[in-house]
């Protein structure tokens, strides 16, 4: 009859088992595990200390501003997935259920989510002009997961990845953690404070590449947020060209796109934005397919606001790595329930009930708009035959997104407080350099080097400790006086302080409306 030991009895075992090795015992985690919550931002751990904004239990609570999450879509979103997981199955009995989903399923993904996946990345990325072959794709748990399995799979550890700063804090994350690869910040920042002010260019990409070859670093891939994260911007075409130029004259240099923000465009030509453009419709335009160092990633996280989800998808015309990376998919792979909600929501036509739970004041922005005004990225192409419950969820978040957007603009304009033009993704890049405190004096020179044209590549990838310092003064002023958390520019490794993210999505209606006045406070207040 098997015993348990009693407590003494596990401890001496345990004492025991450890002589038995000739190494010290210095710790019981590694390394590289403490290390890991080391490379997260700072910010996300503020936004899980602060007391929040409640509006009945705690109205002068912190409003989290920081995490770019979309709260709008839930009065669509939630009843939707509800009907669909009530669904009848085969058997024709209540909830969305087979079989076949308790066995294992293919590694890189069902063939059901790869074919509505491919349906909407050709409908919402490319918009109709490259078709993404589902065979191609690899669904993992998110876009960070994919990403990281990806140059795993093109990066051998120590080379390097060439990233436009300011860029999305946790691309660091994604690539240091495991894949054991070199983050090279990319300085493209020319004068002003316009969007054009932060486009790569031949010149900023070269300055970069040979600053890190002279450190000894093989730059392996140019990864680029498109639309961008965090300044809310489609590139142009003739940027994201001369992007895909530049990288394949380079031997080796792959081109990754990460445009989970293409569905989040909300603001185009009419408004004086470039229309938003993916680098595979780039490839299309140039007659050739994207091949095997351009590769795509898209998510549910954002143009779905289905970030719990933990849904990512890779695009790759890669046939060396496509093997590899399905087995390395095998650590992050979605569940078939969960694939099965996706691959519906992505295919189902819209129907009456679909859109019934919205107030009736809110109807009229699920109406498609009229073909003369008709710019945003949900509009029908060539062949289309029946418009999908996901292209009238979108057309509802855009038309929500550049209501937020205006009304957030229009109190910092009142207040003379100047901002990054936007429109795409889910905030707005603001600039508050005129309410840092330098302790009287001025700003120092070095601030000025980036508004003076310099390329910086990779050689003062952080910001200067002072400064840093300076802006984390004026970061903890916004949350302490104006209960205000947004997401710092050091943390997204900006060249100059004073530069802060605000991801006006991130919270409800009654929280927003709390946010403009809180905006509108500090804009009245003596800089």
């Amino acid at each position: 009859m098997r015993t348990l030991m009693s407590p003494p009895a596990v401890t001496r075992a345990l004492q025991y088992s450890r002589t038995l090795s000739t190494a010290p015992v210095l710790s019981i985690a590694s390394n590289r595990g403490l290390m890991a919550p080391k490379m997260l931002p700072t910010y996300l751990a503020d936004a899980r200390g602060v007391e929040k904004f409640d509006a009945v239990s705690n109205p002068k609570g912190v409003l989290n501003l920081s995490v770019a999450e979309n709260q709008l879509l839930s009065p669509l979103l939630v009843p939707k997935i509800r009907s669909i997981m009530g669904s009848a199955n085969a058997d024709g009995r209540g909830g969305l259920f087979e079989k076949e989903w308790i066995y294992y399923q293919k590694t890189h993904g069902s063939e059901e989510c790869r074919i509505g996946l491919s349906e909407h990345m050709l409908r919402v990325i490319s918009r109709g002009e490259y078709a993404f072959d589902p065979e191609k794709l690899i669904v993992g748990a998110g876009c960070n997961a994919v990403l990281e399995n990806l140059l795993f799979t093109i990066a051998e550890a120590g080379e390097g990845v060439l990233i436009p700063r300011p860029y999305y804090a946790a691309f660091e994350f994604d690539l240091a953690a495991r894949a054991d690869l070199k983050v090279l910040p990319l300085t493209v920042r020319r004068a002003g404070f316009e969007p054009s002010s932060y486009y790569p260019t031949v010149e900023s990409l070269e300055a970069g590449y040979w600053a890190a070859v002279n450190k000894g670093i093989k730059p392996r891939a140019l990864l680029l947020s498109s639309p961008n994260n965090p300044l809310g911007f489609c590139y142009p075409e003739e940027v994201l060209a001369t992007c895909l130029e530049w990288c394949e004259s380079k031997e080796g240099l792959h081109l990754i796109s990460d445009e989970i923000y293409a569905g989040s465009v909300y603001r185009e030509t009419a408004d004086g934005q470039p229309p938003w453009v993916s680098i595979a419709s780039v490839a299309a335009r140039q007659g050739r397919a994207l091949g095997e160092r351009v590769h795509v990633i898209w998510a549910l996280s954002k143009d779905f606001a289905l970030s719990g989800l933990r849904v990512g998808a890779l695009y790759t015309e890669n046939e060396a790595i496509r093997l590899p990376l399905q087995k390395l998919n095998d650590l992050c792979q979605v569940s078939s329930t969960t694939q099965q909600v996706v691959a519906r929501l992505l295919t189902d036509a819209v129907e009456s009930e679909d859109t019934a739970c919205l107030p009736r004041e809110e109807q009229p922005l699920l109406a498609p708009p009229q073909p003369s005004t008709q710019t945003n990225a949900l509009a029908h192409y060539s062949g289309e035959p029946l418009e999908a419950w996901a292209t009238v969820m979108q057309r509802y978040n855009m038309a929500r997104m550049k209501d937020r957007y205006e009304r957030l603009t229009g109190v910092l304009d009142d207040h003379g407080v100047p901002y990054l033009p936007g429109g795409a993704g889910l905030f707005l890049w603001i600039d508050l350099r005129a309410y840092l405190d330098f302790g009287g004096g001025p700003p120092p020179a070095r601030r000025s080097r980036a508004d003076e044209g310099a390329l910086v590549g990779v050689d003062e990838a952080m910001m200067h400790p002072r400064d840093a310092e300076v802006e984390r003064a004026l970061y903890l002023r916004l949350i302490h006086e104006y209960g205000l958390l947004l997401t710092p520019g050091a943390s997204m490794r900006t060249e100059a302080p004073g530069f802060f993210r605000c991801v006006f999505t991130a919270a409800d209606d009654t929280a927003f409306d709390a946010a403009l006045e809180r905006f509108a406070r500090l804009g009245a207040t003596k800089r």
